[in-house]
């Protein structure tokens, strides 16, 4: 195994820190997303609890609250400005299709200024997962800063024209 890398982390703390290391009481529903936890998971509920459900909120929307992302995507450039509608419809279609498997993988927000967009995610590999497919679809320039040690990645797009 190479020096920094980490395979498995069974035994070892987590360096999340919004990693949940006990169980919920099921059934639990996230009261701001209706997110439940259900067999260990937080899952998009079928059908609601039947019993009188604990309030809990997911790891995702704690993020949102706390103001923590995980996954800052940041896009500039006057192409970014002419087709702003269609790279922002590329990022929600990219957070629908990962939440379709992994509902606490999601934006949080998106800020807005002259010349940018900054996208926060709830989870690094969506924030990768977004850079990627506007570069795909956008061409562009794209690059991927991942924080040593820290659950945090910052991915750059750009293109002038």
């Amino acid at each position: 195994m190479r020096q920094g890398e980490r395979r498995g982390g069974v035994g070892q703390e987590s360096i999340n820190p919004y990693f949940e290391g006990a169980k919920y009481p099921e059934p639990t529903v996230c009261p701001r997303c209706g997110l439940t936890y259900q067999t260990g998971r937080w899952r998009v509920a079928e059908h609601p609890p039947t019993e009188p459900a604990q309030h809990h909120h997911c790891p995702a929307c704690r993020r949102a609250i706390d103001r923590y992302p995980a996954g800052w995507v940041y896009l500039s450039g006057s192409y970014m400005e002419s087709h702003r509608d269609e790279i922002l419809r590329i990022a929600r279609n990219q957070e629908a299709a990962a939440a379709a498997t992994r509902p606490l993988q999601r934006i949080l927000w998106i800020e807005q200024g002259s010349g940018r967009v900054e996208i926060a995610t709830s989870n690094r590999h969506l924030a990768e997962r977004i850079g990627k497919a506007i570069e795909g679809a956008c061409k562009g320039t794209l690059q991927v800063k991942r924080a040593p040690n820290a659950p945090l990645a910052r991915v750059y797009w750009e293109r002038s024209n």
